[in-house]
């Protein structure tokens, strides 16, 4: 009978935890194929990570001795880092490259699926070895924790798709996720830990702090459901405020169109670092150059052709490295180059490498793709320093780099 209870209470409050996070997206349901693969591997990762977290405790014990600090190291230096690297390699070596993943939603919920994946496992192997009914603390705390920490570099991955595309732009982005997702996962160990030996008072620390990262997890959720690039077509969004002299509305940073005066940028916008446009507070690309807003440094350019932004100042600002046959440019993650922009189509244009040179195709995109100020209509010729604007994203054509 335990041969069939066991594994039915492991996967039920996974499964149910599974449907809790796959019914957040709303405008766009996860392929139930990809769920249900990203789910095995995250299973599979349970028997690559069990065999690591016994190899490093076998090497600090070894080192250090069998004391409760060197069982506190042991959470920090391998069983959260090892569990969290397995769960994301879970995803990255498959769902990560699929051409469904494609908002930054998606990363919540393949991160979640995977981790859910590993519980079921981790479950079966706690249950197997202790009392059956613990499910039902496993069940509404380490199930769970399992999701929530994961989601960290869950939204790392899809944050590293918006990055230009070089490694050494999206590793550190994902590195940052998973340390963090490391991080809080020893924490909560750890407290177990201590609830067990010191104070039950701990336990309650632990809950309480599991149901702020859920409630954090749950904003992020929304934010990133309520701003998918499924939820509705192509728009433009200016900003819109009061004129300070006579309270007429109008785009900031432009004139009022009964005064004269310059409209005023409201508090919680963001200003953009290459061209200083005023954009949503919200965006990651500028409006008017297509600069990413989350960089406040010069970036290092490919010698490769690529796609920069510059500034009035002259900066260029890496956006895109030409590495590939055939370039796909749109709002989506599943684009080579994504560009978060409301102007931009989530399928825009194609760029491909014909003879030694770079031709770029508008594939039906409401705003258009414009080369020099002039919107194409078949394909055309990219050559070296051409204005290239998707919408009203702009960029400049760099065939190398330049001295």
């Amino acid at each position: 009978m335990s041969y069939i209870l066991i594994p039915l209470l492991s996967v039920l409050p996974c499964a149910l935890w599974l449907w809790y996070f796959y019914s957040r997206s709303i405008y766009k349901r996860p392929s139930l194929r990809l769920i249900a693969i990203t789910f095995l591997l995250g299973g599979v990762a349970t028997f690559v990570a069990f065999p690591l977290n016994i190899l490093g405790q076998s090497l600090l014990r070894n080192y250090f001795g069998n004391g409760i600090w060197v069982r506190v190291l042991v959470l920090f230096l391998v069983v959260g880092p090892i569990e969290e690297l397995c769960k994301l390699l879970a995803v990255t070596l498959y769902a990560y490259r699929r051409r469904e993943f494609d908002e930054p939603l998606d990363g919540v919920i393949y991160s979640a699926t995977a981790a859910l994946g590993f519980a079921a496992i981790e479950n079966v192997i706690y249950l197997s070895q202790n009392n059956p009914l613990l499910v039902f603390l496993r069940g509404p705390l380490s199930n769970p924790g399992h999701a929530l920490f994961s989601s960290f570099w869950g939204l790392s991955l899809s944050r590293a798709k918006s990055a230009p595309n070089l490694v050494r732009q999206r590793f550190p982005i994902i590195l940052r996720g998973w340390l963090m997702a490391s991080l809080l996962h020893s924490v909560f160990d750890m407290l177990l830990l201590a609830s067990e030996r010191i104070s039950i008072i701990l336990f309650y620390v632990v809950i309480a702090a599991l149901l702020a990262l859920f409630f954090w997890v749950r904003k992020q959720i929304r934010f990133h459901r309520d701003t998918s690039p499924h939820r509705e077509g192509t728009m433009l969004l200016p900003i819109i405020n009061l004129c300070e002299n006579c309270e007429t509305k109008g785009i900031a940073g432009e004139l009022c169109t009964q005064c004269g005066a310059t409209i005023p940028a409201p508090p919680e916008s963001s200003v953009c670092p290459v061209c200083s446009a005023i954009n949503r507070a919200e965006a990651n690309f500028c409006l008017r150059c297509g600069a990413n807003l989350k960089l406040t440094a010069a970036e290092n350019l490919d010698h490769r052709p690529h796609l920069i932004s510059i500034s009035t100042a002259g900066e260029e600002r890496l956006a895109c490295i030409l590495n590939r046959d055939q370039i796909l440019v749109g709002r989506t993650l599943n684009n080579d180059f994504v560009i978060d922009h409301p102007s931009v189509s989530k399928q825009h244009a194609q760029i491909a490498a014909v003879n030694g040179h770079h031709v770029i195709t508008d594939i039906g995109s409401s705003n258009g793709t414009f080369i020099n100020g002039q919107r194409i209509t078949k394909a055309t010729e990219l050559t070296d320093g051409c204005e290239v604007r998707f919408g009203r994203a702009r960029f400049v054509y760099r065939q190398n780099e330049r001295s």
